[in-house]
């Protein structure tokens, strides 16, 4: 199977929509096998982590500070961690704010800076304002909470060596993409009301225009043999515009919210497409799932 839930890695960062509790039922959809992986929107990794060894791969985001995390725990783990320990032992409000309003040029201590804050800010939140600031309040823990787990951030950094690490646009990323590949979309999902907004995890957000471009950028990487899986959510935009693939329910478990009573499972969509001719409208003949 191409994921391996026994000997997968865990996110080293927090994410809100994260996919580590959807993997048990992600399994029953993937296929078993694929010459290459590809994920356009990598935020916390779950997915990848659970990824087989062994199977080439491009992980790539367009937030640039997730994007240098990944690098840095790749290329340079031991000092990540060493950066880790010094600002552990700095723990205080006040430090947090203070390095919350600063921009490290070094990219380990970038790094460092970016799980810091991610761990010890309110409910473990990554979130940018549209300055591409984090601005996620202190979370008010009487200690430092474990900034990382030493054999799990190894770990990380081994099955990072095995993936292109790239910050492009997803289009160009998927137009990447080959016959026998597969291809992940886990993308800023569309708000299922206009009083939502969980997709505004970096400054310019996702809107549904950019829905679209992804759709039709998944079709034509469907057309070239390539095997597509896109999260969302349930929201009545995205039923519609999925309408010709297959579309599998999934439950999640949101545990990042303010509020304790809006915390709970929801369901999601997995659009799922094969290789399909196109017809004279130039869209899918029809779509199966894997």
């Amino acid at each position: 199977m191409v994921l391996d839930l026994k000997n997968r890695a865990k996110p080293i960062i927090k994410w809100a929509g994260g996919k580590s509790g959807l993997l048990a039922q992600f399994k029953e959809y993937f296929p078993k096998e694929c010459n290459r992986y590809i994920e356009p929107f990598l935020g916390g990794g779950a997915v990848y982590l659970s990824l087989k060894q062994g199977i080439p791969a491009i992980v790539n985001d367009s937030n640039a500070e997730i994007i240098n995390l990944y690098k840095v725990t790749t290329n340079s783990p031991n000092e990540l961690m060493e950066n880790l320990d010094f600002l552990a032992n700095q723990y205080s409000e006040e430090f947090y704010y203070n390095l919350r309003s600063q921009l490290p040029k070094d990219k380990v201590e970038m790094a460092a800076r970016a799980i810091f804050l991610n761990k010890t800010g309110f409910n473990g939140l990554y979130r940018q304002n549209s300055k591409g600031f984090f601005n996620v309040p202190f979370g008010k823990r009487i200690k430092c909470p474990e900034l990382y787990v030493k054999d799990n951030l190894l770990n990380v950094s081994n099955r990072l060596k095995q993936a292109e690490i790239k910050s492009q646009d997803f289009e160009e990323i998927i137009d990447e993409t080959k016959e026998g590949d597969l291809v992940y979309c886990d993308p800023p999902y569309e708000p299922l009301s206009r009083t939502s907004s969980f997709n505004a995890y970096q400054a310019n957000g996702f809107s549904q225009t950019e829905q679209i471009r992804l759709k039709e950028a998944c079709e034509r990487a469907a057309n070239r043999g390539a095997i597509v899986l896109i999260s969302n959510s349930s929201a009545k935009f995205i039923l519609d515009l999925y309408k010709n693939f297959d579309l599998k329910t999934v439950s999640a478990k949101r545990a990042i919210n303010s509020k304790g009573s809006k915390r709970g499972n929801v369901d999601e969509l997995l659009a799922i497409t094969l290789i399909k001719p196109l017809g004279k409208d130039n869209k899918l003949l029809s779509t199966m799932s894997v």
